[in-house]
């Protein structure tokens, strides 16, 4: 019978987590954060062995997520990776700055171009209590994109749509947009702008422009949590009328994400808006599980409250939409 030294039976343990999981997860497009987690355990205790071991399996797992992987590892502990390994993430850094520089020398097309944005489109299904109850076809795109270190674009449009009896009974549209500028290491500038469209709900729509400071609190591989605040300017049209109005505001938001497992995640968005005459909360809960590199399916929650809701609608309202969501 084998024997194996204390440090070979903690290189094989090390093995059989990776495996175990492996086994466990969809193939995903970039490599999972528990790895790096066992990176740097091996680094901690001495056991060259067991984090090249590590890295091996991994690049034999998620080939598509090579660079990310031994870039990872030249992070960690860059004296145990290999130079041919380290040459080709410089190589690979290299070209990608050279793309970046002449990409940007397009000019105003570097900043539309379609392809340089992180794009995602769900389709499914909801269901809503409040001023409608009732299901519903629910659509939706989101477009995200970083303009080099200090800039972030988020971009999400949502599309409610029901007909009964052959009338329409609910239609809504949901544009947000987020602009942010990461001007110190853990502080941020932020502009929010949200349009909605929401017929049945009392207003014909209503327009938001919101400027704040915001903070990170936690941003590591598995938490991320940030707040924000500021003021802001919101348009009322009311329906069925030509009377509209304009709220000056203070606006209060956060953002919480967390990563339940290497392919499941949790998010939760919630806003409190402090009008001249009234006052508006938000909040949207999902989960999502990833099931490969481009599909995941969402199961997403909303409520809302508006405490100077028009004659006819509800305080209340709240929203569950189950989707499908391809990431092009």
């Amino acid at each position: 019978m084998s024997r194996h030294t204390p440090k070979q039976v903690k290189t094989l343990m090390a093995a059989f987590v990776v495996a175990t999981g492996l086994a466990a997860t969809p193939v995903l497009a970039d490599a999972p954060a528990g790895l790096e987690d066992m990176l740097k355990t091996a680094v901690a205790t001495g056991d060259e062995a067991a984090f090249d071991k590590l890295v091996e399996m991994a690049l034999e797992t998620w080939p598509a997520s090579r660079l990310e992987i031994l870039q990872a590892a030249g992070d960690i502990q860059r004296e145990w990776v290999s130079k041919p390994m380290l040459a080709e993430v410089r190589k690979a850094e290299l070209a990608e700055a050279e793309a970046e520089r002449k990409s940007r020398a397009r000019g105003i097309i570097y900043f539309l171009d379609p392809t340089l944005w992180n794009t995602t489109a769900q389709f499914g299904a909801a269901t809503s209590t409040g001023d409608t109850d009732e299901q519903s076809v629910a659509l939706g795109i989101a477009m995200s994109r970083d303009f080099g270190e200090k800039w972030e674009h988020d971009f999400n449009l949502d599309f409610d749509f029901a007909r009964s009896q052959g009338a329409t009974t609910r239609r809504r549209i949901l544009t947000r947009f987020n602009t942010t500028y990461k001007a110190w290491d853990k502080m941020f500038l932020s502009n929010y702008f949200e349009a909605d469209f929401n017929r049945f709900s009392g207003f014909d729509y209503r327009i938001l422009d919101s400027i704040a400071l915001g903070t990170r609190l936690i941003d590591n591989a598995r938490h991320k949590l940030r707040i924000e605040g500021g003021p802001g300017v919101r348009f009322n049209a009311f329906e069925n009328s030509d009377e509209t109005e304009t709220e000056f505001l203070g606006r209060v938001s956060s953002t919480y994400e967390l990563k339940l497992m290497d392919n499941i995640d949790f998010k939760d968005q919630a806003s409190m808006i402090f009008g001249t005459g009234s006052m508006t909360f938000d909040n949207r809960a999902s989960v999502g599980a990833q099931i490969n590199s481009a599909l995941s399916a969402r199961l997403a929650f909303q409520v809302q409250y508006d405490s100077d809701a028009p004659i006819g609608a509800a305080a209340w309202d709240t929203l569950t939409r189950a989707t499908l969501v391809y990431k092009f």
